[in-house]
């Protein structure tokens, strides 16, 4: 009788039913600690009439806590993460503080916080900035941020989906940083302006990176990115040296045309045309040189500024050549004794620069962000006014 009354360890049903199996517990959403600490110590306003008290943990050990008391309005409005973390049941109710002795730093012990959420957050920094920002508290962001920490801002945003409401506020950390010009940072702030959909600095500073990318360039992925910008920078480099050739290209190719032999021909007498015979005792016609001569001194020109033939500049940076030929001015030559038959080799030159510099001002060199997260071209109004390859549209 005892045993009929002691389920049996192998048995499957009982009674001829199932046996409910034991309920496996979910696993916390995000870095969430699973059991919720104890009231920090430190507690920092950044909401003064704040309802919960978020305690953060630095890196993976429980020494180094803070909690940070904060509007579960302005969180939830911001960030649909921290909305679906405050509906979760790790988001406890907050059990009565300790009084302290700090009034700025501390929760009164008359203070209600409505909840508790533990956070393990390696960099609690920059959740800090995203949380002062999220609350307007600009008075105490910092006047500059190091690019690093700036990225671990970006990371951490789009890791909560907050970036829409603080991407604006990070604009004057991305002005002083571009300003500076740290080449070092330049992968890193990249990476920031990706994370944070800056569209105007990401242009920027991948423009930066293509004009001081070493050549050969040798760029590989990092972790902080999901996509391929890596790969998207090595294509836009190919591309960038492609459209130099081409620029240099539209300069050779009159000094090719002057020098062609469709090109030669007698003074005062058409190419391709016999000069009529010269009377007795005058000099017999001559071949007109002041093409064959001019366009000889240009070439010149381009090969002392390293500009031509393309392996004088085959190892320099993009930006080093793309600045050659801003500075490049067209030599003297006078051209007096050009007949009616020369082409117009110093007027056609000087406006082909022009033309040239045109086109390398407002040409994209870097990427647009919009584009890049379309994977191709994207079809609406992008950001950053360029125009679009097979579209008229900028």
């Amino acid at each position: 009788m005892a045993d009929s009354l002691i389920a049996q360890p192998n048995s499957e049903h009982i009674n001829g039913e199932r046996e409910p199996k034991r309920r496996r517990s979910a696993p916390p959403p995000l870095d969430l600690v699973p059991a919720a600490p104890a009231v920090p110590e430190i507690i920092i306003d950044v909401s003064e009439d704040g309802d919960v008290l978020l305690v953060v943990t630095s890196g993976w050990v429980t020494r180094d806590t803070a909690g940070f008391r904060c509007s579960s309005a302005a969180l939830s409005l911001a960030s649909p993460v921290f909305k679906a973390i405050l509906a979760t049941p790790i988001a406890t109710p907050l059990p009565q503080p300790p009084a302290t002795d700090s009034a700025l730093t501390s929760l009164s012990p008359n203070t209600e916080v409505g909840k508790q959420v533990p956070l393990r957050e390696p960099d609690s920094d920059a959740l800090v900035v995203i949380l002062n920002i999220i609350h307007f508290k600009n008075l105490y962001l910092p006047a500059r941020l190091a690019p690093e920490k700036l990225l671990h801002v970006g990371t951490l945003a789009a890791k909560y989906q907050c970036v829409e409401a603080i991407s604006r506020a990070c604009t004057p950390w991305f002005d002083n940083i571009y300003a500076a010009n740290l080449l070092d940072d330049t992968a890193t702030m990249v990476q920031a302006a990706y994370h944070l959909n800056d569209a105007v600095f990401f242009t920027r500073f991948t423009n930066r990176y293509i004009f001081t990318a070493p050549r050969p360039m040798k760029v590989g992925a990092t972790s902080q990115s999901d996509d391929n910008i890596a790969g998207a920078l090595r294509l836009r480099h190919i591309a960038a040296e492609a459209s130099l050739r081409f620029d240099i290209d539209l300069l050779l190719e009159l000094c090719a045309v002057a020098l062609g032999k469709e090109s030669k021909h007698c003074i005062d007498c058409p190419p391709d045309t016999d000069p009529e015979p010269a009377p007795a005792g005058s000099d017999p016609a001559v071949i007109c040189a002041v093409d064959s001569q001019a366009a000889p001194s240009y070439l010149a020109a381009m090969r002392d500024a390293e500009l031509w033939p393309p392996s004088a500049w085959a190892k320099h940076e993009i930006g080093d050549v793309v600045e050659r030929i801003r500075e490049f001015r067209v030599p003297d030559y006078d051209d007096c004794d050009k007949c009616d038959f020369c082409l117009p080799l110093t007027e056609a030159f000087e406006a082909k620069l022009k033309l040239v510099k045109k086109l390398q001002k407002d040409r994209l060199w870097g990427l647009c962000l919009d584009c890049f997260r379309a994977g191709g071209v994207f079809h609406g109004t992008c950001r950053v006014e360029h125009v679009k390859v097979g579209s008229t549209a900028v």
